[in-house]
């Protein structure tokens, strides 16, 4: 009899570690793919912040330009580090009511921003600078 009452603590033992271990390996897995999406959204919103950024140096460029020659008619790629943003073509005629439309995208983040100037020359008085969802 004691025999038995061994053997079967033995087994009881060995179901007890078996479910721990199973509870242990699943919080173990859990906490291992929370951190991957917590990773993959960190960057995410680095390559959007960068995106914004790039679109955003793009619209200075594209007002320098426009500040130099009131002819600039946009419509141009721009390399900015290693990275592409566009400058789409400028609207409007003149020193008087422009807008510049830029675009930028870092892998599968697009960012667009809209320039609306109310004067370019003798000084820019910009009347809004925002990002877009679409143009």
């Amino acid at each position: 009899m004691t025999t038995y009452l061994s053997s079967e603590r033995g087994y009881i033992a060995l179901i007890t570690v078996s479910i721990i271990m199973a509870v242990v390996l699943l919080i173990v897995i859990s906490a291992s793919q929370l951190s991957i999406s917590e990773s993959e959204m960190a960057l995410k919103q680095s390559r959007s912040a960068e995106s914004f950024y790039l679109a955003s140096a793009c619209a200075e460029i594209a007002l320098e330009k426009l500040k130099n020659n009131l002819n600039y008619g946009g419509n141009e790629n721009i390399a900015i580090n290693n990275n592409q943003c566009v400058i789409l073509p400028i609207e409007g005629t003149g020193n008087k009511n422009r807008i510049i439309k830029t675009e930028s995208r870092l892998n599968d983040q697009y960012r667009k921003i809209v320039v609306k100037l109310a004067q370019i020359n003798p000084q820019t008085v910009i009347l809004s600078w925002q990002e877009v969802a679409n143009f």
